[in-house]
């Protein structure tokens, strides 16, 4: 990493892909608040930081993962300590979820009401946050996680999971159309893709080269059937026949999705007689896709939310051909900040237009302002979360909180719990016996997402195509991203052009038993140095790149780690539905405990801002009701 280098959601609308925005940042307002110097912005486990408001918080750092420990273990008293603050509604969570829950508490707060949120990492966002690098005077901004957004059009019907989304989309006033930045010197011949997840998905649409260890690339695979990799024929076949879904099983089931949640995905792969190669070949995208585990630890129903080949019927079209996905190059961090733009006006410098809210400085001292009906206090752990008095007659809840070493307590007449389960289930202090049973099973995978600022992409170009896949090493799927052009007169992207190669990577434990997976995973991702990764990244680039003229010591700007622990949901069989009478676990855990609502998108069974937003909504709502009394 060179030292001159200081830093920087859809198809199912989460994690998965590659790219950069070149972007010119507005000049900050005159009475912007910077954010607190923390000091150096990486630690040696957290690594570079990058630049600009979120060089502290670029995933879950060693702050953020030391405090998340302390909850596990228990490290935190409950101490009969005063009440700093009262509110109406506290929210625990500056993500996506516990955002939307002030956004329409905001909506619908009567005069003299407010909200207080906890966000324990140094800048609002969760997992929907950005990094920032400054590449010889170019500022590039790739996403740190949340990534690929429905681009809702005017005359657009849509219910169901993305109804909610879709309404704070218009009322938010994001465009309906976006134009991409301009392409020459020979990237006009490409098909660049603006969205992370097409090419993964809709492989065939774009240029796309594969590599085997030892053989080199093979260009394009897809079209050719496999024949042109190192494949054996049987194996060639097989993968071809998975690629196309020719072989099908559920459409012989009365009544399929609870047929698929009853059985693994990799157990539907054996049923269509598909071998280890194939699930060798989907696992990766099992792990970055919605997962973060591998096929034999997620049901065969969470696989068909991805639309995988045997969880639909054969010579249906893939449901993402035809959705329309826009990608911001910060990710869906744009879609964030306008929501707190909307609620806190002078939040974040410039003009409200959609760029100046995505590029502009964050006015920390906003965030947090006495008197403000809405308060966003940063850097504010959540440990304890309980009622004043018995959970079905008690008129508050008692919240404590750690920020900067010392415990703090507030209440509130309701809380809403934004936060994942993983926390949830440490933290509220008097979770009833049906909660505590159902979240034991919600489990959860890791990802980690390594952002590769780069100085140009020609070799890309030399091979001749702008997507990769390979079988070994580190990672498994990168490309070259075409951006929103969010301001007129964008520079064009040529393959001299810098940008940031976003790897989102799987940690997968395929031999670990499969309740055991996520947490095997998570283990490896936590102790494992930024050094090493580091090491690990410039190889494989190398190894890959190198004979098309790569050469990591002067093409790579900086590299910017941001491990997610619990990136996402992995619902094993039978969680989708309801199982000899009980509810399953989703509906148990929206039921309200008290004056405690739970609104976290993995009750949807895949953690993605539009599952964040139709779960912080409902909670919200239900929480203003319990506000009037």
């Amino acid at each position: 990493m060179t030292e001159s280098i200081s830093r920087r959601d859809f198809v199912n609308g989460v994690l998965v892909g590659a790219g950069a925005g070149l972007l010119t940042r507005a000049a900050p307002a005159a009475t912007a608040t910077a954010a607190p110097d923390y000091g150096p912005s990486g630690s040696a486990w957290t690594g570079y930081g990058g630049v600009g408001d979120y060089r502290w918080s670029n995933g879950n750092t060693e702050a953020v993962r030391d405090a998340a420990h302390g909850i596990r273990d228990h490290r935190y008293p409950d101490p009969d300590l005063p009440v700093r603050e009262t509110y109406d509604l506290l929210v625990v969570g500056g993500g996506f979820s516990g955002t939307t829950a002030a956004y329409e508490f905001n909506k619908l707060r009567k005069p003299g009401q407010s909200c207080l949120v906890l966000e324990n990492h140094p800048i609002f966002g969760g997992e929907a946050k950005q990094n920032e690098f400054d590449v010889d005077g170019h500022r590039l901004v790739a996403p740190q996680g949340s990534n690929g957004a429905l681009a809702v059009k005017e005359n657009d019907h849509i219910t169901g999971r993305y109804e909610v989304y879709a309404e704070y989309y218009r009322e938010l006033g994001m465009p309906a159309h976006y134009d991409l930045e301009p392409v020459a010197g020979g990237a006009e011949k490409y098909t660049l893709p603006n969205d992370h997840f097409d090419p993964m998905l809709l492989e065939r649409q774009y240029p796309t080269g594969y590599f085997f260890k030892g053989h080199g690339w093979s260009a394009n695979p897809i079209a050719t059937g496999f024949t042109n990799t190192p494949w054996p024929a049987a194996v060639r076949r097989e993968i071809d026949d998975f690629a196309n879904n020719r072989r099908d099983l559920v459409s012989k089931q009365a009544d399929a999705d609870r047929w698929l949640d009853s059985i693994t995905y990799f157990e539907l792969l054996d049923k269509l007689g598909y071998g280890p190669e194939v699930k060798r070949y989907i696992d990766p995208l099992l792990g970055v896709g919605n997962f973060g585990v591998c096929g034999n630890a997620v049901s065969a129903y969470a696989a068909k939310r991805l639309t995988l080949p045997g969880t639909i019927p054969s010579n249906t079209p893939n449901r993402f051909v035809d959705v329309s996905v826009v990608s911001f190059p910060g990710g869906n961090a744009a879609i964030m900040r306008k929501m707190w733009a909307r609620m806190l006006p002078d939040a974040i410098s410039g003009d409200g237009s959609l760029a100046a809210v995505a590029t502009g400085a964050v006015n920390f001292g906003a965030l947090d302002r006495e008197g403000s009906p809405i308060r966003l206090r940063l850097q504010s752990t959540a440990v304890h979360v309980r009622h004043d008095g018995d959970p079905a007659s008690a008129g508050s809840v008692l919240v404590t909180y750690v920020q900067g070493g010392k415990l703090f307590r507030v209440r509130a007449k309701a809380v809403v719990m934004g936060s994942g389960g993983w926390v949830n289930r440490n933290i509220v202090q008097d979770l009833p016996p049906a909660h505590i049973e159902a979240y034991k099973h919600f489990r959860y995978g890791p990802v980690l997402t390594a952002n590769v600022a780069v100085r140009h992409w020609r070799f890309f170009d030399k091979l001749g195509f702008i997507a990769a896949r390979w079988f070994s090493g580190l990672g498994w799927h990168v490309c070259v991203r075409r951006n929103v052009a969010l301001r007129p007169g964008a520079p064009p992207l040529t393959p001299d052009s810098p940008l940031v190669l976003t790897f989102y990577i799987p940690i997968l434990q395929p031999d670990v038993d499969p309740m055991a997976q996520g947490m095997a995973a998570r283990a490896q991702l936590l102790s494992t140095s930024y050094a090493e990764y580091e090491r690990q990244l410039r190889e494989q680039m190398s190894e890959m790149f190198g004979p098309s003229g790569f050469d990591a010591r002067r093409d790579i700007a900086g590299i910017v780690l941001n491990r997610w622990g619990h990136a996402y949901m992995a619902p094993y069989k039978g969680f989708f539905f309801s199982t000899d009478g009980q509810p399953a676990p989703p509906e148990v855990i929206r039921k309200p405990h008290g004056r405690i609502f739970f609104a976290h998108s993995e009750l949807q069974g895949n953690m993605n801002m539009a599952h964040a937003m139709l779960e912080g909504r409902r909670g919200a709502r239900a929480a203003v009701e319990a506000c009037k009394s």
